[in-house]
């Protein structure tokens, strides 16, 4: 074992209290990992005690063949992220962390595929991403984003352009699972969704970003008192129909029985001011579409299921008018009664293509909006739109050419198609 004064000296200079010669690649070493990472001494003394169990200093710095400085701020690290305990005897901990790690160590899994930044490519990696957006989620450049992904191609599943990690890798799926929870609880900071450009958090302290949701509601002649602040990082300016569709995004997570009546008195108390479409678009976008519709049924009160609206109406002379109207209708829950009549009838798709696009004539037809609405329609009712993909190739056309027409920098064309 080694002799405790000299780790007790050696604690004595590190900590400051005399001078030392520590090597660069040491002083990085030691440095507060950023979120959660390991190097490679780390990963050595991971390995050390999953297969010795507890161990003493001299063990461990024989085995990682570092420095004993190293191996100090590697244990300090360690501590710090609740996966060793001991002094002069180190031992992992027992907690669900630990054990998720030794279950990727009984599975052969190479864990040298965790180290550094490949941890946060996998973490980003838990939702399909493109390679742009893992660069700008993770703060890396795109080319060293590519070399990861090469790197860890076995344990990932591809689409087009987008990866995610292998649904069948259920103790690496587990493991990055806890590291995501140990993070939130430590800085007291939830992830709640995340994009490219922006991210959704709830926190009990104050940060650095753009208050939304239900912290936003007192704004609106809303009294809500929650224990958390949500937030919208980075800083920008949002706008109403955002505050509200982030508070459905947040209650989606929550689970909470008290937010569901506060995000209804929202609406009320301020439907003049929401448009329906920006609504549309804003609940694909953020994953809760299907939460929305639900919740204009619950507004509206009545099932549309008891409406007349198929052919045999009054006011509409087929199905297609009666869809077309009720798709292009800003009014809360007539896409409720678009969804019924889908379930209901075999409509034309061909006619109904002619006449969206007879729409554009009008300054006031949203192409976006209309597309993001039959796309949610289509996820909704699992019913194929045949027309989707030719409406939005007729939108990609007109935006091409209103473009040429309307030269704009690429930031206004960015912020233009996230509107």
């Amino acid at each position: 074992m080694e002799p405790i004064g000299d780790w007790d000296a050696l604690r004595y200079v590190i900590e400051g209290k005399k001078k030392v010669e520590i090597t660069k690649r040491e002083r990085e070493e030691g440095e507060t990992p950023k979120e959660f990472m390991i190097n490679r001494t780390d990963l050595a003394i991971i390995k050390t005690l999953l297969r010795r169990g507890k161990s003493s200093l001299r063990d461990l710095r024989e085995d990682a063949d570092r420095s004993r400085v190293s191996i100090y701020l590697s244990i300090k690290r360690l501590k710090r992220l609740s996966l060793i305990d001991g002094d002069r005897l180190i031992e992992l901990k027992k907690n669900p962390l630990v054990d998720s790690i030794s279950n990727l160590f009984d599975e052969d899994f190479s864990l040298e595929k965790l180290l550094g930044e490949r941890l946060l490519i996998l973490q980003s990696l838990m939702d399909w991403k493109e390679p742009d957006q893992i660069a700008v989620e993770c703060g890396m450049s795109t080319p060293s984003v590519y070399r990861y992904l090469r790197e860890l191609r076995p344990l990932l599943k591809k689409s087009g352009r987008a990866y995610r990690v292998d649904g069948h890798k259920k103790s690496l799926i587990e493991f990055l699972k806890l590291v995501k929870n140990q993070i939130e609880i430590s800085s007291k900071t939830f992830r709640v969704w995340s994009s490219s450009d922006g991210k959704l958090l709830k926190t009990i302290n104050a940060i650095d970003g753009s208050l939304t949701a239900f912290s936003r509601f007192p704004e609106f002649d809303v009294d809500c008192s929650l224990n958390y602040s949500y937030y919208h990082v980075p800083r920008k300016e949002l706008g109403v129909e955002e505050i509200f569709i982030h508070s459905l995004r947040f209650a989606e997570d929550d689970k909470d029985e008290r937010m569901l009546p506060k995000i209804v008195e929202f609406y009320i108390k301020n439907n003049d001011e929401l448009d329906i479409f920006k609504i549309d678009e804003l609940a694909l976008r953020f994953n809760v579409a299907d939460f929305w519709l639900d919740l204009q049924a619950h507004i509206v009160g009545t099932d549309p299921k008891n409406d007349d609206l198929g052919g045999d109406s009054p006011y509409y002379s087929s199905p297609e008018n009666a869809f077309l109207s009720m798709s292009l209708s800003n009014t809360l829950g007539d896409i409720l009664k678009c969804e019924e009549i889908m379930k209901k009838e075999e409509l034309d798709w061909e006619m109904l293509f002619h006449e969206y696009v007879l729409q554009q004539r009008y300054p006031d037809f949203r192409w976006k909006a209309i597309i993001s609405r039959l796309q949610i329609l289509e996820e909704r009712t699992g019913i194929k739109i045949p027309i989707l993909k030719k409406l939005s190739n007729v939108y990609l056309e007109r935006a091409i050419v209103k473009a040429i027409k309307e030269p704009k920098s690429v930031n206004e064309l960015c912020s233009e198609n996230r509107d």
